[in-house]
């Protein structure tokens, strides 16, 4: 049973950074094939947006949280920096930053599975495991194959002393 946990997390961990790999991919191949009528100013948030990414990959916080505010500033509608600034915050510790940043991801796009996972990840963190659960369920129900989703709402629901397997019942929408 132990080896069978450990094969899924790998599993799971391999999921993620292939995920990665291939957003990272496809954001460098919209960054070098800008049109040339693009508004300038856009440009400059892709740029600080991918720089944020770079910086945020190697670990470098303090200059991906300064590169995503920046974005932030300048495109106050961009639910992608607000998401990655609140998987920082809720990396370092900041839980209720990392939260509130996250939601107003959600806020900006309620339709995207994976911020409704990221919340419920960051509620998971912070004890709160009934919100988390309620985000998870969003996030199924909004991608029924979101196998991050699934697993981290099951994880909530062991959390809350349910059954294996079996839903509680007793989630509750993020606050």
């Amino acid at each position: 049973m132990k080896k069978l946990k450990q094969l899924i997390l790998t599993i799971g961990c391999l999921l993620i950074l292939g995920g990665c790999v291939t957003a990272q991919q496809k954001n460098n191949n919209e960054i070098g094939t800008q049109p040339e009528s693009e508004d300038p100013h856009m440009v400059d948030v892709k740029k600080l947006y991918q720089l944020g990414r770079e910086y945020h990959q190697k670990n470098e916080y303090a200059e991906a949280i300064n590169a995503y505010e920046k974005v932030i500033e300048l495109t106050p509608d961009h639910y992608e920096a607000y998401n990655n600034l609140g998987v920082i915050y809720s990396t370092l510790g900041k839980g209720e930053l990392g939260i509130k940043s996250i939601n107003q991801a959600v806020r900006l796009a309620p339709l995207i599975s994976y911020l409704h996972n990221n919340l419920g990840y960051a509620l998971l963190k912070q004890g709160r495991s009934s919100e988390a659960a309620g985000a998870f369920e969003r996030a199924l129900q909004l991608d029924s194959e979101n196998l991050h989703a699934r697993n981290n709402l099951e994880s909530a629901y062991k959390q809350m002393g349910c059954s294996h397997g079996q839903p509680c019942g007793q989630w509750q929408e993020p606050r």
